[in-house]
Protein backbone atom coordinates (compact mmCIF):
# COMPACT_ATOMS: atom_id res chain seq x y z
CA UNK A 1 0.00 0.00 0.00
CA UNK A 2 1.84 3.64 -1.43
CA UNK A 3 2.08 5.88 1.76
CA UNK A 4 1.90 9.48 2.20
CA UNK A 5 3.46 11.66 4.86
CA UNK A 6 1.74 14.69 6.38
CA UNK A 7 1.33 16.84 9.61
CA UNK A 8 -1.07 16.40 12.20
CA UNK A 9 -0.25 19.64 15.08
CA UNK A 10 3.01 19.99 13.95
CA UNK A 11 3.95 16.23 14.34
CA UNK A 12 5.05 14.55 11.38
CA UNK A 13 3.12 11.34 10.31
CA UNK A 14 3.27 8.39 7.53
CA UNK A 15 -0.25 7.19 6.45
CA UNK A 16 -1.55 4.94 4.12
CA UNK A 17 -2.88 6.26 1.07
CA UNK A 18 -7.00 6.36 0.94
CA UNK A 19 -7.01 6.59 5.05
CA UNK A 20 -8.57 9.29 6.54
CA UNK A 21 -7.59 12.55 8.56
CA UNK A 22 -9.14 10.40 11.61
CA UNK A 23 -7.64 7.24 10.78
CA UNK A 24 -4.37 7.79 10.66
CA UNK A 25 -4.96 10.35 13.79
CA UNK A 26 -5.93 7.58 15.57
CA UNK A 27 -2.94 5.48 14.50
CA UNK A 28 -0.56 7.74 15.33
CA UNK A 29 -2.21 8.28 18.87
CA UNK A 30 -3.88 11.60 18.49
CA UNK A 31 -6.92 12.62 19.66
CA UNK A 32 -9.91 13.76 17.14
CA UNK A 33 -13.37 13.61 19.21
CA UNK A 34 -16.06 12.10 17.19
CA UNK A 35 -19.87 11.06 17.81
CA UNK A 36 -21.52 9.87 14.56
CA UNK A 37 -18.43 7.86 13.61
CA UNK A 38 -18.42 4.32 14.44
CA UNK A 39 -15.06 2.06 13.81
CA UNK A 40 -15.72 -0.20 11.26
CA UNK A 41 -18.46 1.61 8.96
CA UNK A 42 -17.61 4.59 6.58
CA UNK A 43 -18.06 7.63 7.59
CA UNK A 44 -21.37 10.13 7.37
CA UNK A 45 -19.86 13.36 8.30
CA UNK A 46 -23.46 13.91 10.10
CA UNK A 47 -22.13 15.81 13.47
CA UNK A 48 -19.46 18.04 12.47
CA UNK A 49 -17.83 16.98 15.91
CA UNK A 50 -14.36 15.98 14.14
CA UNK A 51 -13.51 18.82 12.28
CA UNK A 52 -10.07 19.59 11.79
CA UNK A 53 -8.19 22.67 10.40
CA UNK A 54 -6.39 21.61 6.89
CA UNK A 55 -4.09 24.65 5.73
CA UNK A 56 -4.66 25.67 2.26
CA UNK A 57 -8.64 24.97 2.82
CA UNK A 58 -10.79 27.62 3.10
CA UNK A 59 -13.27 25.79 5.61
CA UNK A 60 -12.71 23.41 8.44
CA UNK A 61 -13.23 19.38 7.15
CA UNK A 62 -14.71 16.55 8.58
CA UNK A 63 -11.74 14.50 9.60
CA UNK A 64 -14.19 10.64 9.24
CA UNK A 65 -14.34 11.57 5.55
CA UNK A 66 -11.41 13.81 4.53
CA UNK A 67 -8.65 11.84 3.03
CA UNK A 68 -4.65 12.44 3.76
CA UNK A 69 -2.42 13.98 1.34
CA UNK A 70 1.29 14.00 0.54
CA UNK A 71 2.40 17.62 2.51
CA UNK A 72 -1.23 17.63 4.36
CA UNK A 73 -1.07 20.04 7.29
CA UNK A 74 -3.96 19.43 10.39
CA UNK A 75 -4.49 21.32 13.03
CA UNK A 76 -6.99 19.42 15.28
CA UNK A 77 -7.02 21.84 18.35
CA UNK A 78 -6.96 25.27 17.80
CA UNK A 79 -9.13 27.65 19.60
CA UNK A 80 -11.18 28.23 15.83
CA UNK A 81 -11.65 24.36 15.86
CA UNK A 82 -12.67 23.76 19.75
CA UNK A 83 -15.27 26.63 19.46
CA UNK A 84 -16.67 25.12 16.64
CA UNK A 85 -17.19 21.79 18.27
CA UNK A 86 -18.46 23.86 20.89
CA UNK A 87 -21.03 25.95 19.07
CA UNK A 88 -22.31 22.44 17.54
CA UNK A 89 -23.07 20.30 20.68
CA UNK A 90 -25.04 23.47 21.76
CA UNK A 91 -26.72 23.27 18.48
CA UNK A 92 -27.41 19.39 19.01
CA UNK A 93 -28.50 20.14 22.74
CA UNK A 94 -31.32 22.18 21.46
CA UNK A 95 -33.13 19.63 19.93
CA UNK A 96 -32.00 16.97 22.53
CA UNK A 97 -34.30 16.20 25.85
CA UNK A 98 -32.31 16.61 28.56
CA UNK A 99 -32.82 15.10 31.40
CA UNK A 100 -29.43 14.62 32.68
CA UNK A 101 -27.61 17.16 34.69
CA UNK A 102 -29.93 17.71 36.89
CA UNK A 103 -28.23 20.16 39.56
CA UNK A 104 -27.16 22.25 36.34
CA UNK A 105 -30.58 22.69 35.25
CA UNK A 106 -31.57 23.83 38.55
CA UNK A 107 -28.29 26.36 38.62
CA UNK A 108 -27.01 24.94 41.63
CA UNK A 109 -24.26 23.33 40.19
CA UNK A 110 -21.60 24.31 36.84
CA UNK A 111 -20.06 21.54 34.48
CA UNK A 112 -16.25 22.26 35.41
CA UNK A 113 -17.86 21.06 39.37
CA UNK A 114 -19.49 18.26 38.79
CA UNK A 115 -18.05 14.69 39.85
CA UNK A 116 -18.88 12.26 37.55
CA UNK A 117 -18.65 9.31 40.13
CA UNK A 118 -21.16 11.00 42.33
CA UNK A 119 -23.43 12.00 39.43
CA UNK A 120 -23.63 8.27 38.31
CA UNK A 121 -24.87 7.93 42.44
CA UNK A 122 -27.37 10.19 42.21
CA UNK A 123 -31.05 9.14 41.16
CA UNK A 124 -32.36 12.57 39.89
CA UNK A 125 -31.14 12.25 36.75
CA UNK A 126 -32.93 9.63 34.90
CA UNK A 127 -31.52 8.32 31.38
CA UNK A 128 -30.51 5.29 30.75
CA UNK A 129 -27.21 6.50 29.41
CA UNK A 130 -26.26 9.02 32.20
CA UNK A 131 -22.40 9.12 33.33
CA UNK A 132 -21.78 7.12 29.96
CA UNK A 133 -23.32 9.14 26.97
CA UNK A 134 -21.20 10.28 24.32
CA UNK A 135 -22.84 13.39 23.87
CA UNK A 136 -22.67 13.98 27.81
CA UNK A 137 -18.87 13.28 27.43
CA UNK A 138 -18.15 15.68 25.02
CA UNK A 139 -20.35 18.45 26.83
CA UNK A 140 -18.34 17.83 29.87
CA UNK A 141 -14.85 17.86 27.55
CA UNK A 142 -16.53 21.24 25.85
CA UNK A 143 -17.56 22.92 28.88
CA UNK A 144 -21.18 23.00 27.62
CA UNK A 145 -23.35 24.07 30.50
CA UNK A 146 -25.24 27.15 29.32
CA UNK A 147 -27.46 26.51 26.28
CA UNK A 148 -27.03 30.25 24.62
CA UNK A 149 -30.22 28.84 22.04
CA UNK A 150 -34.05 28.39 22.99
CA UNK A 151 -34.50 24.79 23.58
CA UNK A 152 -36.75 23.60 20.58
CA UNK A 153 -37.61 19.59 21.99
CA UNK A 154 -39.87 17.66 20.63
CA UNK A 155 -42.59 15.51 22.20
CA UNK A 156 -42.23 12.19 20.43
CA UNK A 157 -44.09 9.20 22.65
CA UNK A 158 -41.84 6.80 23.86
CA UNK A 159 -41.94 3.34 21.84
CA UNK A 160 -42.23 0.50 24.40
CA UNK A 161 -44.75 -1.44 22.47
CA UNK A 162 -41.76 -4.14 22.29
CA UNK A 163 -40.98 -4.19 25.78
CA UNK A 164 -37.32 -5.27 25.49
CA UNK A 165 -35.85 -2.86 22.96
CA UNK A 166 -37.07 0.61 23.17
CA UNK A 167 -37.23 4.11 21.44
CA UNK A 168 -37.28 7.49 22.79
CA UNK A 169 -36.87 9.78 19.48
CA UNK A 170 -36.62 12.95 21.94
CA UNK A 171 -32.75 11.72 22.30
CA UNK A 172 -31.69 10.65 19.19
CA UNK A 173 -29.20 12.82 17.54
CA UNK A 174 -29.40 11.82 14.04
CA UNK A 175 -26.49 10.26 13.77
CA UNK A 176 -27.17 7.08 11.84
CA UNK A 177 -25.59 5.03 13.78
CA UNK A 178 -28.08 2.09 14.43
CA UNK A 179 -29.41 2.82 10.68
CA UNK A 180 -26.56 2.17 9.24
CA UNK A 181 -25.89 -0.83 11.52
CA UNK A 182 -29.14 -2.33 11.52
CA UNK A 183 -28.95 -1.97 7.29
CA UNK A 184 -25.20 -2.37 6.18
CA UNK A 185 -24.03 -4.77 8.75
CA UNK A 186 -27.38 -6.76 9.89
CA UNK A 187 -28.96 -6.23 6.89
CA UNK A 188 -32.52 -6.04 8.68
CA UNK A 189 -33.49 -2.48 7.48
CA UNK A 190 -35.59 -2.11 9.87
CA UNK A 191 -34.56 1.58 10.93
CA UNK A 192 -34.54 4.71 8.12
CA UNK A 193 -34.46 8.45 8.18
CA UNK A 194 -37.55 10.19 7.55
CA UNK A 195 -39.01 13.77 7.09
CA UNK A 196 -36.61 17.00 6.94
CA UNK A 197 -35.00 19.81 8.66
CA UNK A 198 -35.83 20.16 12.16
CA UNK A 199 -38.45 17.35 12.01
CA UNK A 200 -35.57 14.74 10.79
CA UNK A 201 -35.84 11.56 12.57
CA UNK A 202 -35.13 7.99 13.04
CA UNK A 203 -38.02 5.56 12.30
CA UNK A 204 -38.91 1.53 12.52
CA UNK A 205 -40.12 0.15 9.09
CA UNK A 206 -43.39 2.32 7.44
CA UNK A 207 -43.39 4.12 10.76
CA UNK A 208 -44.91 1.19 12.04
CA UNK A 209 -44.31 0.97 16.05
CA UNK A 210 -41.39 -1.97 16.97
CA UNK A 211 -43.65 -4.46 17.82
CA UNK A 212 -44.92 -4.13 14.21
CA UNK A 213 -41.45 -3.46 12.16
CA UNK A 214 -39.08 -5.73 10.81
CA UNK A 215 -37.06 -5.50 14.16
CA UNK A 216 -35.62 -8.95 14.84
CA UNK A 217 -34.30 -8.13 18.47
CA UNK A 218 -30.47 -8.75 17.52
CA UNK A 219 -29.84 -5.83 19.89
CA UNK A 220 -27.10 -4.07 17.93
CA UNK A 221 -28.55 -1.22 17.06
CA UNK A 222 -28.77 -0.11 21.09
CA UNK A 223 -25.14 -0.89 21.33
CA UNK A 224 -24.01 1.62 19.06
CA UNK A 225 -26.76 4.35 19.59
CA UNK A 226 -24.25 7.12 21.47
CA UNK A 227 -27.06 8.99 23.21
CA UNK A 228 -30.16 7.35 25.30
CA UNK A 229 -32.18 7.03 22.04
CA UNK A 230 -32.69 3.50 21.87
CA UNK A 231 -31.62 1.46 24.68
CA UNK A 232 -32.66 -2.47 26.18
CA UNK A 233 -34.98 -2.17 28.94
CA UNK A 234 -33.18 -2.07 32.18
CA UNK A 235 -34.01 -3.75 35.08
CA UNK A 236 -31.45 -2.82 37.55
CA UNK A 237 -34.32 -1.41 40.02
CA UNK A 238 -36.04 -4.60 40.06
CA UNK A 239 -32.71 -6.69 40.48
CA UNK A 240 -31.84 -4.65 43.14
CA UNK A 241 -35.06 -5.00 45.35
CA UNK A 242 -34.98 -8.80 44.52
CA UNK A 243 -31.94 -9.34 45.69
CA UNK A 244 -32.84 -7.37 49.01
CA UNK A 245 -36.00 -9.10 49.02
CA UNK A 246 -36.52 -11.72 52.34
CA UNK A 247 -39.03 -13.40 50.23
CA UNK A 248 -36.32 -14.24 47.22
CA UNK A 249 -34.03 -16.18 46.75
CA UNK A 250 -31.83 -15.16 43.78
CA UNK A 251 -29.01 -17.10 41.65
CA UNK A 252 -27.14 -15.22 38.82
CA UNK A 253 -25.22 -17.09 36.11
CA UNK A 254 -22.25 -14.27 35.35
CA UNK A 255 -20.65 -14.64 32.14
CA UNK A 256 -16.66 -12.97 31.35
CA UNK A 257 -17.93 -11.08 28.66
CA UNK A 258 -18.79 -8.31 30.71
CA UNK A 259 -15.07 -7.97 31.71
CA UNK A 260 -13.98 -5.50 28.82
CA UNK A 261 -17.03 -3.29 29.02
CA UNK A 262 -16.87 -3.01 33.07
CA UNK A 263 -13.17 -2.04 32.66
CA UNK A 264 -13.99 0.58 30.43
CA UNK A 265 -17.00 2.24 32.31
CA UNK A 266 -15.10 2.10 35.50
CA UNK A 267 -11.78 3.79 33.08
CA UNK A 268 -9.13 1.08 34.40
CA UNK A 269 -6.30 -0.88 31.96
CA UNK A 270 -8.01 -3.97 30.06
CA UNK A 271 -7.64 -6.54 32.18
CA UNK A 272 -7.98 -4.63 35.66
CA UNK A 273 -11.20 -6.91 36.65
CA UNK A 274 -11.25 -10.17 37.55
CA UNK A 275 -14.43 -12.68 37.70
CA UNK A 276 -13.80 -13.38 40.67
CA UNK A 277 -14.02 -9.91 41.76
CA UNK A 278 -17.56 -9.43 40.65
CA UNK A 279 -18.84 -12.39 41.88
CA UNK A 280 -17.36 -11.13 45.28
CA UNK A 281 -19.60 -7.66 44.10
CA UNK A 282 -22.90 -9.63 43.53
CA UNK A 283 -22.42 -11.39 46.83
CA UNK A 284 -22.30 -8.28 48.41
CA UNK A 285 -25.45 -6.58 46.97
CA UNK A 286 -27.17 -9.85 48.42
CA UNK A 287 -27.26 -12.05 45.59
CA UNK A 288 -25.90 -15.13 47.64
CA UNK A 289 -25.68 -18.00 44.53
CA UNK A 290 -23.58 -16.73 41.55
CA UNK A 291 -22.61 -19.30 38.75
CA UNK A 292 -20.37 -18.86 35.58
CA UNK A 293 -21.82 -19.74 32.53
CA UNK A 294 -18.98 -22.07 31.67
CA UNK A 295 -21.39 -25.41 32.57
CA UNK A 296 -24.01 -23.67 30.58
CA UNK A 297 -21.64 -23.34 27.42
CA UNK A 298 -21.00 -26.96 27.44
CA UNK A 299 -24.40 -28.37 27.80
CA UNK A 300 -25.48 -26.09 25.07
CA UNK A 301 -22.79 -27.14 23.15
CA UNK A 302 -23.25 -30.95 23.83
CA UNK A 303 -27.43 -30.45 22.77
CA UNK A 304 -25.47 -28.94 19.40
CA UNK A 305 -23.14 -32.21 18.71
CA UNK A 306 -26.06 -34.34 19.10
CA UNK A 307 -27.78 -32.55 16.57
CA UNK A 308 -24.25 -32.61 14.37
CA UNK A 309 -23.12 -35.96 14.85
CA UNK A 310 -27.34 -37.19 13.81
CA UNK A 311 -26.98 -35.48 10.26
CA UNK A 312 -23.76 -34.78 9.26
CA UNK A 313 -22.89 -36.16 5.94
CA UNK A 314 -26.84 -36.49 5.00
CA UNK A 315 -26.95 -32.59 3.92
CA UNK A 316 -25.73 -29.56 5.56
CA UNK A 317 -26.17 -28.76 9.05
CA UNK A 318 -27.28 -25.41 10.09
CA UNK A 319 -26.94 -24.73 13.45
CA UNK A 320 -28.15 -22.20 15.80
CA UNK A 321 -29.03 -21.14 19.71
CA UNK A 322 -29.89 -17.01 18.89
CA UNK A 323 -33.33 -16.31 19.05
CA UNK A 324 -32.85 -13.63 16.67
CA UNK A 325 -31.42 -15.13 14.09
CA UNK A 326 -34.80 -17.40 14.53
CA UNK A 327 -36.53 -14.29 14.14
CA UNK A 328 -34.46 -13.00 11.20
CA UNK A 329 -35.43 -16.59 9.22
CA UNK A 330 -39.02 -16.19 9.47
CA UNK A 331 -39.17 -13.23 8.01
CA UNK A 332 -36.42 -13.49 5.36
CA UNK A 333 -36.28 -17.50 5.07
CA UNK A 334 -39.35 -19.23 6.06
CA UNK A 335 -38.76 -21.66 3.61
CA UNK A 336 -35.71 -22.66 5.19
CA UNK A 337 -36.85 -22.55 8.59
CA UNK A 338 -37.09 -26.45 8.71
CA UNK A 339 -33.56 -26.87 7.87
CA UNK A 340 -32.17 -25.01 10.67
CA UNK A 341 -31.76 -26.43 14.03
CA UNK A 342 -32.49 -24.39 17.24
CA UNK A 343 -30.31 -25.61 20.55
CA UNK A 344 -30.39 -24.29 23.63
CA UNK A 345 -28.68 -21.03 24.46
CA UNK A 346 -26.85 -20.40 27.19
CA UNK A 347 -29.38 -18.49 28.90
CA UNK A 348 -31.86 -20.99 28.41
CA UNK A 349 -29.17 -23.79 29.87
CA UNK A 350 -29.20 -21.55 32.76
CA UNK A 351 -33.06 -20.84 33.31
CA UNK A 352 -33.16 -25.12 33.62
CA UNK A 353 -30.30 -25.50 35.79
CA UNK A 354 -31.58 -23.00 38.72
CA UNK A 355 -33.89 -25.11 39.66
CA UNK A 356 -31.07 -26.82 41.59
CA UNK A 357 -31.22 -23.80 44.12
CA UNK A 358 -34.88 -23.65 44.18
CA UNK A 359 -35.59 -23.91 48.23
CA UNK A 360 -38.29 -22.47 50.61
CA UNK A 361 -38.03 -18.73 49.33
CA UNK A 362 -38.88 -18.04 45.72
CA UNK A 363 -36.70 -18.77 43.27
CA UNK A 364 -35.81 -15.51 40.94
CA UNK A 365 -32.78 -15.80 38.11
CA UNK A 366 -30.89 -13.27 36.67
CA UNK A 367 -28.52 -13.89 33.96
CA UNK A 368 -25.42 -10.95 33.62
CA UNK A 369 -23.76 -11.66 29.96
CA UNK A 370 -22.75 -8.84 27.41
CA UNK A 371 -24.64 -11.01 24.94
CA UNK A 372 -26.72 -8.19 22.99
CA UNK A 373 -30.34 -10.03 22.09
CA UNK A 374 -30.03 -11.89 25.79
CA UNK A 375 -32.62 -8.73 27.12
CA UNK A 376 -35.08 -9.35 24.58
CA UNK A 377 -34.88 -13.19 24.93
CA UNK A 378 -35.19 -13.31 28.05
CA UNK A 379 -38.70 -11.41 27.94
CA UNK A 380 -39.84 -13.14 24.93
CA UNK A 381 -39.40 -16.50 26.10
CA UNK A 382 -39.20 -16.17 29.70
CA UNK A 383 -35.67 -18.41 30.10
CA UNK A 384 -34.92 -15.88 32.94
CA UNK A 385 -36.68 -13.38 34.90
CA UNK A 386 -34.11 -10.87 34.34
CA UNK A 387 -30.98 -10.55 31.57
CA UNK A 388 -28.48 -7.59 32.53
CA UNK A 389 -25.56 -6.58 30.71
CA UNK A 390 -22.34 -4.42 32.04
CA UNK A 391 -23.70 -1.75 31.60
CA UNK A 392 -26.78 -2.24 33.65
CA UNK A 393 -24.35 -4.22 35.90
CA UNK A 394 -22.21 -0.77 36.65
CA UNK A 395 -25.64 1.38 37.45
CA UNK A 396 -26.57 -1.24 40.06
CA UNK A 397 -22.60 -0.98 41.63
CA UNK A 398 -22.21 2.33 41.63
CA UNK A 399 -25.88 2.56 43.46
CA UNK A 400 -25.02 0.02 45.83
CA UNK A 401 -20.97 0.75 46.40
CA UNK A 402 -20.29 -2.80 44.84
CA UNK A 403 -17.27 -1.64 43.20
CA UNK A 404 -15.53 -4.91 41.48
CA UNK A 405 -12.13 -3.50 41.60
CA UNK A 406 -12.50 -3.25 45.15
CA UNK A 407 -13.13 -6.32 46.32
CA UNK A 408 -11.48 -9.57 46.79
CA UNK A 409 -11.53 -12.60 44.71
CA UNK A 410 -14.27 -15.05 45.31
CA UNK A 411 -15.21 -18.55 44.08
CA UNK A 412 -18.16 -18.89 42.48
CA UNK A 413 -20.89 -20.55 44.33
CA UNK A 414 -20.78 -23.94 42.74
CA UNK A 415 -19.11 -25.71 39.85
CA UNK A 416 -19.28 -28.81 37.96
CA UNK A 417 -16.39 -30.61 36.58
CA UNK A 418 -17.07 -30.65 32.58
CA UNK A 419 -15.11 -32.46 30.17
CA UNK A 420 -13.80 -30.41 27.01
CA UNK A 421 -16.12 -28.86 24.94
CA UNK A 422 -17.10 -30.76 22.11
CA UNK A 423 -16.86 -29.38 18.75
CA UNK A 424 -14.65 -26.54 20.60
CA UNK A 425 -13.49 -24.60 17.87
CA UNK A 426 -16.95 -24.10 16.14
CA UNK A 427 -18.63 -24.11 19.09
CA UNK A 428 -16.60 -21.90 21.60
CA UNK A 429 -17.81 -18.02 22.19
CA UNK A 430 -17.68 -15.82 19.09
CA UNK A 431 -17.67 -12.43 18.83
CA UNK A 432 -20.12 -10.35 16.86
CA UNK A 433 -18.18 -8.35 14.03
CA UNK A 434 -18.52 -5.97 11.16
CA UNK A 435 -17.15 -8.29 8.10
CA UNK A 436 -19.47 -9.00 5.14
CA UNK A 437 -18.00 -12.24 4.75
CA UNK A 438 -18.15 -15.49 7.06
CA UNK A 439 -15.50 -17.17 8.89
CA UNK A 440 -14.34 -20.37 7.16
CA UNK A 441 -13.02 -23.15 9.13
CA UNK A 442 -12.04 -27.25 9.22
CA UNK A 443 -12.95 -29.07 11.99
CA UNK A 444 -11.66 -32.68 12.68
CA UNK A 445 -14.53 -35.01 12.67
CA UNK A 446 -12.95 -38.71 13.00
CA UNK A 447 -9.89 -37.71 11.70
CA UNK A 448 -11.49 -36.08 8.90
CA UNK A 449 -11.86 -32.04 7.95
CA UNK A 450 -15.11 -30.88 7.51
CA UNK A 451 -15.81 -27.75 5.69
CA UNK A 452 -17.16 -25.42 8.66
CA UNK A 453 -18.96 -21.74 8.45
CA UNK A 454 -19.99 -19.13 11.04
CA UNK A 455 -21.92 -16.35 10.68
CA UNK A 456 -20.89 -13.43 13.25
CA UNK A 457 -23.85 -11.48 11.99
CA UNK A 458 -27.00 -11.62 9.96
CA UNK A 459 -25.74 -10.26 7.55
CA UNK A 460 -23.56 -12.41 6.50
CA UNK A 461 -26.49 -15.65 7.94
CA UNK A 462 -28.41 -13.81 4.76
CA UNK A 463 -25.51 -14.33 2.55
CA UNK A 464 -24.93 -18.21 3.82
CA UNK A 465 -28.75 -18.41 3.83
CA UNK A 466 -28.87 -17.38 -0.03
CA UNK A 467 -26.91 -20.32 -0.92
CA UNK A 468 -23.46 -20.06 0.37
CA UNK A 469 -24.56 -22.94 2.84
CA UNK A 470 -24.40 -25.48 0.37
CA UNK A 471 -20.85 -25.03 0.21
CA UNK A 472 -20.03 -26.29 3.63
CA UNK A 473 -20.75 -29.61 5.99
CA UNK A 474 -21.61 -27.93 8.43
CA UNK A 475 -23.09 -23.77 9.72
CA UNK A 476 -22.99 -22.18 12.53
CA UNK A 477 -25.50 -18.84 12.69
CA UNK A 478 -24.83 -16.01 14.82
CA UNK A 479 -26.74 -12.33 15.18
Amino acid sequence: MAEVKLTINGKQITAEKGQTILQAAKANNIYIPTLCHFEGIEGRANCRICVVEVEGMRTFQPACVTKVSEGMAVNTETERVRAARKATLELIMAHHAVDCHHCMRIGSSSEQSLDPKFCEMCFWCDCERDGFCELQTLNREYHVDVLPYIQHEHDYETDDSLDSVIRNPNKCIKCRRCVDVCGEVQTVHNLSMANRGRDIMVVPEMGKPMAESACVRCGHCVDVCPVGAIYMKEHKDEVIYMAHSYEDDVVAQLSDDVLPELDKLYKLEPGTIRIGQVVSALHKIGIKNVVSDEHAAFLAAQQAAEVIDKKLGKEPVIITDSSAVMNFVDRYFPEMKGQISKYDSKQDVFGKLAEEFKGEKRLKTVNVTNVKEAGAEAKETGNVDYAINARELYRIFMRTGGAPARKNVCAFDKSWNDGSLPYAQLLKSKAWNLESDPEELAVLVDGKPVKCAVAHNLGQVRKLLEGDYKKYDIVRLMA
